[in-house]
């Protein structure tokens, strides 16, 4: 039996003409049967419709996952559906037309009742209600696909024609432990050894159903069994060449091993065969950044919109088009629009945060940083941000400070240097602010080592603080081990000669001075003395004696050797530096540091 009430048809077409697409939000269809084996029919309905208006150029329906938010957000439970609700689910799911329903299962017969409404005002343009045996349930999906496109009077390709009329399965049992297999794997605590065992199931009741081979091997890829994913894709291929999805699965496969020339293959392919597919587009625009094409890359990401402009990542990914480039003000754009449309999303929010430091935009930074921490207080990077963020807005606030003290006084009283350039212990500003933006850096650099213990940048950092702080033990303590770390970062070595001086324990600044100098000579020949708490000694000098006395007693040691050819080039001594360079290269002929020399000097 079918009973159908028309209520102003035209309205759909009033709503939706003036738009490229046709925006569907599909609802569950509640199950009314009083018995919950039958849950898997709403599902079903919906993976199919979902599949089906898809592939259409006309439509676009909101992601299953982006549009359930919505539907909580508007406050379906699963169970009352009315016209306020409908209103809400539109509203914040952007949708111009649900699709709704409700179901009774009786033995083998399903009554479904369904509407069609404008989400404007919840009301219905359309009522249906179908009545056939569960076994035809096909048959009911195909009608409502068609009676979809009908009220919405758009036009069919013969390539969309050709996907609207691919056959999933003609098996219904196949088709129940297909959707039960995806029920499965939406579960929190799902288990893949029953996901995978349902789609069996599935391929074994219907050895045709290539979409269920497919879901297969995306579990296995989601798992990352690779191997076994590419056996799935591979089989479907070979037996149905002209079917897109095992294509992208394969895409997905190559793109994850690095191997972007077959995955931009497959991907195409996947264009080819369901144009109106954007996830394809997204990974070659992907690709093409990694690739450093960042033409191609717009310009597929840019399409990749066009066919789903709520897809966050798509954002994101143009956003890191500017980002790998230094354009900082103009990925910010991208990244707020991918922060907007996922707001729980840590790593979007990181980025942001990182985009506005590096924009110099230092309190929009802080906010979008702890956002992030908020949402994953485990990265230790978003801690290490955070710390040199809150010393960048402490410059900015002494700046500021500084500024309106300029403005504040008469033209001949400004003093010679009235910007400052870093935070200082003695400036003006609030003494008790500065010691709490001291423990807010400490605190923050704590965290990211606690969740890193090797992370240098993070300890040196930790260091400096401590240094500023006036905590020498603890500043000491740092400074050897991010030595530890990076035994070749001068500005360590630096700074804890520096740390040594003030503390009066010169033997130990003197051998942290040694230490940078056979790291890097170069430095010391524009100022090869200390200061007068060292009696203006030239160590300089002192060292090159220690050298030359090294490479007298062992001539052949080639590390002492290019040491002090080096430092004869810094001196403008190239004739020296080029025989020890020759030396090296005559004990051994494969030195590339040698190598490097000579060839800087002959330039």
């Amino acid at each position: 039996m079918r009973f159908k009430i028309i209520a102003v048809l035209l309205i759909i077409v009033t709503i939706v003409s003036a738009q490229d697409k046709r925006r569907i939000g599909l609802i569950p269809f509640i199950n009314n049967s009083g018995n919950s084996s039958y849950d898997w029919v709403s599902y079903g309905f919906e993976y199919y419709l979902y599949g089906k208006l898809t592939v259409l150029s006309g439509f676009y329906v909101p992601d299953k996952k982006e549009f359930h938010k919505a539907l909580k957000k508007a406050g379906f439970d699963g169970h009352q559906l009315n016209e306020r609700l409908i209103y809400h689910a539109g509203k914040y799911g952007k949708v111009e037309v649900v699709v709704s329903g409700d179901y009774t299962v009786s033995g083998n017969t399903i009554t479904l009742n369904i509407s069609y409404s404008n989400a404007a005002n919840g009301t219905p343009i359309l009522t249906d209600s179908i009545t056939q045996p569960l076994s035809d349930f096909f048959d009911i999906g195909h009608k409502i696909t068609e009676e979809i496109i009908n009220l919405a009077g758009i036009s069919i390709s013969p390539t969309e024609r050709s996907l609207l009329d691919f056959s999933f399965t003609k098996s219904i049992r196949a088709y129940e432990s297909f959707i039960r297999a995806y029920m499965e794997n939406e579960k929190s605590n799902a288990r893949i050894e029953k996901v995978t065992g349902l789609f069996r199931r599935a391929i074994k009741e219907d050895s045709n159903f290539w979409e269920a081979y497919y879901n297969l091997g995306i579990v296995y890829f989601n798992s990352g069994s690779y191997q076994k994913a590419l056996e799935q894709f591979n089989k479907v291929i070979i037996a149905l060449p002209g079917f897109d999805k095992p294509y992208f699965g394969r895409g997905l496969i190559y793109e994850k091993q690095n191997k972007y020339k077959l995955a931009i293959e497959d991907f195409k392919r996947v264009t080819k065969f369901n144009p109106n597919d954007y996830k394809p587009y997204f990974y070659l625009g992907k690709i093409s950044i990694k690739d450093k094409n960042f033409k191609d890359a717009q310009d597929y990401l840019n399409h990749s919109i066009k066919l789903n402009p709520d897809y966050a990542p798509t954002y994101f990914q143009l956003g890191n088009i500017f980002y790998v480039q230094s354009k900082y003000r103009k990925a910010i754009s991208y990244y707020k629009k991918a922060v907007k449309l996922n707001d729980k999303n840590a790593d979007y929010r990181l980025k942001l945060g990182d985009t506005y430091y590096r924009s110099q935009i230092f309190y929009n930074a802080l906010e979008e940083i702890d956002a992030s921490i908020a949402l994953d207080p485990t990265n230790y990077v978003a801690y290490f941000l955070r710390g040199i963020t809150v010393y960048k807005l402490a410059v900015l606030e002494e700046l500021v400070n500084a500024f309106l003290d300029i403005l504040s006084e008469t033209p001949t009283t400004h003093a010679k240097n009235t910007k400052p350039e870093k935070f200082h212990k003695d400036t003006a500003i609030d003494p008790v602010a500065k010691k709490q933006v001291y423990l807010d850096m400490a605190a923050a650099f704590e965290k990211s080592i606690q969740l890193r213990p090797q992370f240098m940048e993070a300890t040196f950092n930790l260091a400096l603080t401590y240094y500023e702080m006036g905590n020498n033990k603890d500043a000491e303590k740092y400074f050897l081990r991010t030595i530890q770390l990076n035994p070749n970062l001068i500005r360590a070595h630096m700074k804890l000669a520096e740390l040594y001086t003030k503390s009066k324990r010169k033997k130990e600044a003197i051998e942290q001075y040694r230490r940078v100098f056979y790291i890097q000579p170069a430095i010391f020949v524009s100022h090869p003395t200390l200061g007068p708490e060292f009696q203006y000694i030239n160590i300089l000098n002192k060292f090159r004696s220690e050298l030359e006395k090294e490479v007298n007693k062992n001539p052949n040691n080639p590390q002492n050797n290019l040491l002090l050819a080096n430092l004869f080039f810094a001196q403008g001594h190239y004739g020296k530096a080029a025989n020890l360079a020759r030396k090296v290269l005559t004990i051994n002929p494969e030195n590339k540091t040698a190598k490097k020399l000579l060839k800087q000097i002959r330039k």
